[in-house]
């Protein structure tokens, strides 16, 4: 029979897959059938339809030619897979922001020279940290590096020590 779409094309090898599908209707509908004649019936019965089932299930799979799946790949593509392979996996790829260059310890140090030096509000000197990340312990009363100039050589008392 032909049989056309909805829009008016003819569907080719229909017929292949209708003659297909329903000899699998039919061969599911004689199995319930006989499945369901045997659920009333004796064991023995049971027994016996099992181990035709599992020998015509035997001379089918010994029809049918088993693959591998590298067989099956092959024949899928159309060519053998090579004896040797001469292809090297590819190189690991880096995230984002992994390409920024790395300063050696020498730059690093020079860039840290030419920051303009800050006046820190905990230790009041002059120097490359605040008052959040100072190394003293915060006290109010420090003297600061305006008032040891002012002072001189004088001595002081140290508030921290």
């Amino acid at each position: 029979p032909i049989v056309y779409d909805e829009n008016g094309k003819v569907i080719e090898d229909f017929d292949k897959v209708d003659v297909r599908k329903i000899e699998m209707s039919n061969v599911w509908s004689e199995i319930y059938k006989t499945v369901g004649l045997l659920d009333s019936g004796e064991l023995k019965n049971m027994k016996e339809f099992s181990k035709l089932l599992k020998q015509f299930r035997e001379t089918v799979v010994g029809a049918v030619e088993k693959k591998s799946k590298n067989k099956e790949i092959e024949d899928l593509l159309g060519c053998k897979a090579p004896q040797e392979i001469d292809i090297l996996p590819p190189h690991k790829a880096k995230n984002k922001g992994i390409g920024k260059r790395q300063m050696p310890s020498k730059e690093k140090a020079v860039r840290k020279t030419e920051k303009r030096k800050r006046r820190c509000g905990n230790c009041k000197r002059w120097v490359n940290h605040n008052s959040r990340t100072c190394n003293l312990p915060f006290v109010e009363d420090l003297p600061s590096d305006d008032d040891e100039r002012e002072t001189g050589d004088e001595e002081e008392e140290s508030s921290y020590a």
